[in-house]
């Protein structure tokens, strides 16, 4: 028996699931996302066939299919189902790949705008970009009904004016138009150079109409807030050491949060998984990092953008008199999945809008 799908991406419950003779063309990220709930191995499902499908275009190195709670111990009479669940998650994989881009932090001569995209169809329905501007300069952007502008300001100083409302911007803050909002100004003085990236993030029609029931206190004209004056957490992947602030909470932005961490070497983040969102890391300033998924590694500097495979257990290194500056960015694939920030635990109560 099906349950209710409560968004556009089909979430629902069910013990026995059938595709026929589908067809996935340009796969972004995870086609299905199949997860059994519980561990007991008297019951039965759930059960997954897929019979003359194919699979097309492949947009990167993320699993097709991602199977979860399949028990170690398993009953003889269910073995069989089970290892034919598990050769459809390893023929439909392949071996973990960290994909990283580095920001172009030189404007061209000559040129007082610059733009750059960064990670090409990583994060389903969210578009990003570098964009760099030389002063003197005024720039708009226009902003589209049904997405989400996030700005997120890493290198300069400008000003930002939407309507009547107006910021000064310096690296490490963050801006996002909404309700009305309908376009952006940027003005930079002579001398002065800014560089953001803009992530342009399509709602669906379920996150429309949850923006709507969103909080009072979570609808803004222009969210803005530095880095630094974000709240503080705590987590047990992480050492005491540690400066972890959660940047933007969630249920502002429709199944997003983003926040940052910052230790001195040596020092790390523990091995841990959440196949339940996408991630990305930004190396901030001095940010000097090695990080870890499954068999992979790669350093990761400042101003650097970084894809963590998908449903990877990955972890963070830092050596000895080094830094580590990062902003993780969390792009969930339910609302459901936004329970994972609950192991996130604030040292303060002091809310910094």
């Amino acid at each position: 028996m099906l349950g209710s799908a409560d968004d556009e991406r089909g979430v629902l419950n069910t013990e026995m699931l059938t595709f026929n003779r589908g067809k996935f063309i340009n796969v972004k990220q995870i086609a299905i996302y199949f997860n059994r709930g519980g561990y007991d191995e008297s019951t039965n499902g759930g059960i997954l066939t897929l019979p003359d499908n194919t699979f097309t275009n492949r947009m990167n190195e993320n699993p097709i299919i991602h199977i979860m709670n399949i028990p170690q111990l398993i009953q003889k009479k269910f073995v069989g189902m089970y290892f034919a669940m598990a050769i459809i998650t390893m023929s439909c994989s392949s071996p973990r790949k960290i994909v990283v881009q580095d920001l172009q932090m030189q404007i061209p001569s000559g040129m007082n705008i610059f733009t750059e995209e960064l990670l090409t169809g990583e994060i389903a329905d969210t578009k990003i970009e570098h964009i760099g501007y030389m002063g003197p300069t005024e720039q708009t952007i226009s902003l589209s009904d049904g997405n989400v502008s996030m700005f997120l300001f890493v290198s300069g100083k400008g000003t930002i004016h939407a309507d009547s409302i107006m910021r000064s911007l310096g690296p490490e803050s963050i801006a996002i138009p909404m309700n009305k909002i309908r376009q952006v100004q940027f003005k930079v003085s002579e001398g002065e150079q800014l560089h953001f990236l803009q992530f342009i993030k399509k709602m669906s029609l379920q996150e429309i109409e949850d923006l709507k029931n969103f909080p009072e206190e979570n609808k803004y004209d222009l969210f803005f807030t530095r880095f630094v004056d974000s709240e503080p957490y705590t987590e047990k992947i992480k050492s005491p050491n540690t400066v972890s602030r959660t940047v933007l909470p969630a249920d502002i932005v429709p199944r997003v949060s983003l926040g940052t961490v910052e230790v001195m070497g040596p020092d790390e983040v523990g091995a841990h998984e959440h196949p339940m969102l996408d991630q990305l890391f930004l190396g901030l300033t001095d940010n000097d990092i090695t990080v870890h998924a499954d068999d992979a590694s790669t350093e990761l500097k400042a101003y650097s953008l970084l894809h963590i495979p998908i449903g990877s257990s990955h972890w963070v290194t830092v050596d000895e008199n080094k830094k580590m500056n990062y902003m993780w960015m969390d792009f969930f694939l339910t609302k459901e999945g936004q329970e994972w920030l609950k192991t996130h635990k604030p040292t303060s109560t002091d809310k910094n809008k």
